[in-house]
């Protein structure tokens, strides 16, 4: 098998672009890119991404937009292509009936376990696993999903300056937070935090609305009030309840209600998120109050943080109970990869060591 060549590399950052801003759209299948590129002078023929609720996939649509146009290019996946029947027929067959020549993978998926390579090789086809970095990183909360049985976590904190939660984000915040939810395909709430702020967890940015995720409310020991916006408003968007298997719960039939085992009515976190990972979620939004925000550090389910600081001492919540949030994501092993600043506020990426 031959090595992918800097030209591969670069039209698979280009298809890792073209998938991103549609994550959190494509329920349980990965939200993977397809590019058809015709080899002799590197022009694009025809491109795609998993459709919305996953299929039909990414390369059974650039390919019946190639048409006959397909025989003799490269295809560009950003994953590798599906090889056996399910709600669609396989990827792989597609791309050798149309007589594509070559294809370049971004990364293994591991439920195929080179299956789909091995059948594109033995129709002629050469295939090559790129090992592709960015690749990885777009369909890392699909893969974590089938590996760990849990969801890609990402932990979204807005602290004012004096360390402390801030409730609402406004502004620029409010924009950053709602393109984290977009790309999302659930946000978890703790019930303390959706009781003080009554929020509904909605998508306000103008065009993105219709991308609000499933909303997910981890239940505690005191339960859910119905009266919530999230639990007995009428939002038209998908709402759920985790709970201790026994635990009291007072909840409208309207609302999905997932019971785990959990003691003293609280639910175990990592039943929790098995759970939610069983409905198909891959990248989960926390969106956690102090208590919630420290257990989660604690049991390491935490792999993503994105820390936003404002410029002014606000005020908020409550404080990080074990000092600086900082200093509470060092300590649980998390490190900074960037910061910028939002206006007067700073957004710092955090996470888990690979």
């Amino acid at each position: 098998m031959s090595a992918a060549t800097p030209e591969d590399l670069r039209w698979l950052d280009a298809a890792v672009r073209l998938a991103t801003p549609h994550l959190g759209t494509t329920a349980d299948n990965p939200t993977s890119a397809a590019l058809v590129v015709d080899p002799r002078d590197q022009t694009l023929v025809a491109r795609a991404v998993t459709a919305r609720g996953g299929r039909p996939h990414a390369e059974a649509i650039a390919l019946e937009a190639a048409g006959f146009e397909a025989a003799g290019c490269t295809l560009y996946t950003t994953i590798e292509p599906c090889h056996h029947w399910g709600r669609t027929p396989p990827c792989v067959d597609t791309i050798i009936r149309s007589g594509i020549m070559r294809v370049v993978i971004g990364t293994s998926d591991i439920r195929h376990a080179g299956e789909g390579l091995l059948r594109l090789e033995s129709a002629g086809v050469e295939a090559i696993v790129a090992n592709h970095a960015p690749s990885a990183k777009l369909h890392s909360g699909y893969l974590q999903r089938l590996s760990k049985s849990r969801p890609l976590v990402t932990l979204a904190l807005t602290v004012s300056a004096d360390d402390r939660i801030v409730d609402v984000a406004t502004g620029a915040a409010a924009s950053w937070l709602d393109q984290l939810r977009a790309r999302s395909d659930a946000i978890l709430i703790g019930a303390a935090t959706a009781r003080r702020t009554n929020t509904d967890l909605t998508i306000r940015t103008p065009g993105l609305e219709t991308r609000t995720p499933l909303r997910v409310v981890l239940a505690g020991a005191s339960g859910v009030d119905r009266r919530l916006n999230l639990i007995g408003g009428f939002s038209g968007y998908r709402t759920a309840i985790i709970a201790e298997s026994d635990a009291a719960l007072d909840a409208p039939a309207s609302v999905e209600v997932l019971r785990v085992a959990g003691k003293s009515g609280r639910p175990d976190l990592t039943a929790a998120l098995t759970a939610l990972a069983e409905k198909g979620i891959q990248n989960l939004l926390v969106e956690p109050g102090p208590r919630l925000a420290a257990a989660l550090l604690e049991a390491d389910l935490v792999d993503h943080v994105a820390l936003l600081t404002a410029g002014e001492a606000t005020g908020g919540a409550a404080a990080s109970p074990d000092g600086k949030f900082t200093a509470v994501l060092d300590a649980a092993g998390l490190y900074a990869i960037s910061a910028e600043t939002i206006q007067r506020d700073t957004l710092t990426l955090y996470r888990r060591p690979a």
